[in-house]
Formats: structure tokens, sequence, C-alpha cells
């Protein structure tokens, strides 16, 4: 009986500390952007050293574009233990980017979420 009732003072205290620590859609929104400026940082990169002044100003129109798009098409499901953040795809479905459990997100890697995004 003692063990039984130590077990489910340990439950119900990660439980706890799961519904205190749950990320929320900021956290989601700062997670997938840390991909997605590390794409976009990706695709621009160059040795060219007059290119890489318009690299950096088109990584910053990328990410604020980036940003518009979370924004608009990013929702976020709260479990009270977690939350799973979706983003609705050009089909119109929508497709899982993130978890999030014991206040850090966990996201795909860049190929995952250009997939969601554009459905394929």
């Amino acid at each position: 009986m003692k063990k039984l009732l130590i077990t489910l003072l340990v439950l119900l205290g990660i439980g706890a500390v799961a519904v205190v620590s749950c990320p929320d859609r900021q956290d989601h929104k700062d997670a997938i952007m840390e991909v997605v400026s590390g794409a976009i940082n990706d695709g621009l990169q160059t040795s060219d050293k007059e290119s890489q002044g318009l690299s950096a100003i088109l990584g910053s129109v990328g990410s604020s574009i980036a940003g518009q798009l979370l924004e608009n098409r990013l929702t976020v499901k709260n479990y009270f233990v977690c939350s799973i953040g979706e983003i609705k795809d050009l089909d119109g479905e929508d497709q899982r980017v993130s978890v999030g459990v014991f206040g850090h997100v966990f996201t795909g890697d860049k190929e995952q979420l250009k997939e969601a995004i554009s459905g394929k």
C-alpha cells in the first residue's frame, strides 16, 4: 500500500510539472522560426563578398515572410501536459510540425517543415 501511494504521488508530481511547464503558442513559433531561419540561411550562403550583403537582406525578408505565414497558419492545441503545433498546408489539411512538453518544443527538420507547408 505504501509503494502504491508513493508511486501515485510521484506520478502526480510529474503531471503537475508537465502542466506548469507546457509550452505555449509563442514557444512553438520561436522553435519553428529557428528551424526556418536555419533553412533560409543555408539556402542563401555564398562565398562571394558582393553577394553576402544581398544574402543578408534576402534572409531577413525571408524570415519576415516566414514569420507572417506562421502567424496566420500555425495553430497550437494544448492538452494540459503537452501541446501540439500544426500548420495548415496548401491543401487545407493540418500537418503536425511540433510537440511541446516539459518546457521544450521539439520540431521536425528542415525537410519535414517544407513538406508540411507544401502539403507534399
